[in-house]
């Protein structure tokens, strides 16, 4: 796929939103807040589930440690099995208080996400000054685009692109104002429709 295409692309898309914030701001927001507040709290599950299991692991191993101590000093493990044993779990306590540290950095960075909506918004009406699409403006909005195989042949072919935001993720909007597909020329004679969402 051509770099210029997935511009037509997003620019489609863009000027999609920019017109749904125009005409209906209200409702435009409602859907990015619900949008969010969802995605946020999944994230943040996710984020609390791996950073308990993380403690409790990091308290399981600090018990190991004590009790092979505990088994080295009476004399029932040996000094190579215990060198071995408690270089292991050194390491593995460690990497969990790197791991742990960054779970609870990222748990902080979540509960900032709440702000997306609004960027997100003011980098749509930002675009909506401007007449052309900015790297900057670009990396501002999306975060990554997913370009799916070519389906169907001949005049039948379709491509599914996924433009996934920066704070938002993939925006799904109602069905009458969803953006509809576009066709550009792939190259001489042959086009694809390009299907996004």
């Amino acid at each position: 796929m051509r770099a210029d295409s997935i511009e037509q692309i997003v620019m489609h898309e863009l000027r999609n939103f920019a017109k749904f914030l125009t005409e209906d701001e209200e409702i435009f927001v409602k859907i990015l807040e619900a949008k969010t507040n969802k995605s946020i709290l999944n994230r943040q599950k996710a984020i609390e589930e791996n950073l308990n299991k993380a403690l409790a692991r990091s308290n399981e191993v600090s018990m190991l440690y004590e009790r092979l101590f505990e088994e080295h000093v009476k004399g029932t493990v040996s000094d190579e099995w215990f060198m071995q044993l408690s270089v292991k779990y050194e390491n593995e306590r460690n990497e969990l208080k790197l791991k742990i540290k960054q779970l609870r950095e990222d748990l902080a960075s979540a509960k900032t996400y709440r702000a997306g909506k609004e960027q997100f918004i003011n980098a749509i009406r930002k675009f909506m000054e401007m007449e052309n699409l900015t790297p900057a403006l670009l990396n501002e909005l999306i975060e990554k685009i997913e370009v799916h195989s070519i389906e169907g042949t001949g005049k039948n072919k379709t491509q599914r692109i996924v433009i996934h935001y920066r704070f938002i993720g993939q925006v799904e909007l109602p069905e009458d104002r969803a953006t509809e597909a576009i066709s550009l020329a792939t190259r001489q004679g042959v086009a694809v429709k390009y299907l996004t969402a």
